[in-house]
């Protein structure tokens, strides 16, 4: 099992005519009474984005009590993850990191969707057969198609911007917000706002006054061309704020003149400190949400792209068989798609088909991937 939320769970599954793997989501009907125009929500979007910096839902299948996702595995961690796993960690890397992210958010922000809950844990890495890596965005839970201001406060609050605080109307340019935070973390291991654990609202303010400070001696190796893009990220006044465009033709984050700050960032063991590390119960190697709302807030304030030329058919790990309406563990273990023939009930699954070598670049979305000129992401 890859991850487990409030009513869904996400688990591996095999494609097995190709050996290719992939993360099953199956998200239980019957305990999400209430919520369905949550999910309604986030397979829409999913249908609708084709990005190599985003977590491609594959295919689908609705029954009567489950609905079932299939996505692309993303198998290399989160950010987090990626940064405290490393050798060796530059500027240069956090610059590829950036350039990923803005990329998907400049594709979404083509489509006026608006995230709404980029954070590290959402970002997942993907590991290339050259050595090279590229950041995937996940987790589409609390994304939505914009059509005028928004004004439901949710998200992450560490990565949360001032306007949805504020509940004076918003739009994409919270995503901007949020990638200037991480931007901001990439670069000294902690967040740029932080209230007390015990005290939400110390951090609110913080964020509404936008009061960025870089502290040394945390920031004495970073440069100045970094710390002026976050300032444009982290803008309280909206019109002035940077878009995903002006992220993206940034000099920093196009690679111009970095040679010399290509030196070591000791970053990893305050983003331990600052920051749960640890295996993740709920972490999502497909990048898809398990509805599980501890990690995002939802609150009040007071005051299928057709990737294969027939249907596919998914062995899942354990052992599992999914029929139309139900499934039992007695069986065969398959997802059969529509317009597969299901096999007769004495069917047993035959053994695991061999998987791609690690020579095999076989993501569907990895082959374009927006990759930094000079660095590994």
């Amino acid at each position: 099992m890859l991850g487990d939320g409030n009513f869904a769970v996400v688990r591996e599954c095999v494609e097995h005519t190709t050996g290719r793997e992939y993360a099953l989501k199956i998200i239980n009907k019957g305990k999400c009474r209430g919520k369905e125009h949550m999910i309604q929500n986030e397979v829409a979007i999913l249908r609708r984005v084709k990005h190599p910096n985003i977590v491609l839902l594959i295919e689908e299948v609705d029954t009567y009590n489950e609905l079932y996702l299939v996505m692309e595995l993303v198998k290399g961690g989160d950010l987090f993850d990626a940064i405290t796993s490393a050798n060796r960690y530059t500027e240069r890397d956090a610059s590829g990191m950036l350039y990923n992210l803005a990329s998907a958010i400049k594709y979404l922000h083509s489509l006026n969707i608006v995230h709404r809950d980029i954070k590290p844990e959402n970002l997942l890495v993907y590991e290339h057969a050259d050595g090279s890596k590229s950041l995937k965005l996940g987790d589409f839970g609390l994304a939505t198609v914009l059509d005028g201001p928004l004004y439901t406060v949710c998200g992450t609050p560490t990565y949360v911007a001032p306007e949805i605080i504020a509940e004076t109307g918003y739009g994409l340019k919270v995503d901007i917000w949020a990638a200037g935070v991480i931007t901001y973390i990439l670069l000294c291991g902690f967040p740029p706002f932080r209230g007390s654990s015990d005290d939400q609202e110390v951090l609110f303010d913080q964020i509404l006054m936008g009061q960025l400070e870089f502290p040394l001696p945390y920031w004495d190796n970073v440069s100045e061309t970094a710390m002026e893009l976050i300032r444009s990220m982290l803008e309280v006044e909206v019109d002035q704020r940077y878009s995903s465009l002006q992220v993206l033709e940034h000099p920093w984050v196009t690679d111009e003149g970095l040679c010399e700050n290509d030196h070591q960032l000791s970053v990893a063991g305050k983003i331990k400190k600052h920051f749960n590390t640890s295996p993740k119960v709920n972490d999502t190697t497909a990048g898809v949400s398990v509805i599980s709302l501890d990690d995002s807030f939802s609150m009040q304030r007071s005051g299928s792209l057709d990737f294969y030329q027939h249907p596919a058919m998914y062995w899942i790990r354990p052992p599992l068989l999914i029929r139309r309406g139900r499934f039992s563990d007695e069986d065969a273990t398959r997802i059969c798609l529509p317009g597969l023939p299901m096999a007769p009930p004495s069917l047993t699954p035959p053994p695991y088909p061999s998987l791609p070598s690690d020579s095999d670049d076989s993501s569907i979305s990895s082959a374009n991937a927006v990759c930094s000129p000079s660095s590994p992401f």
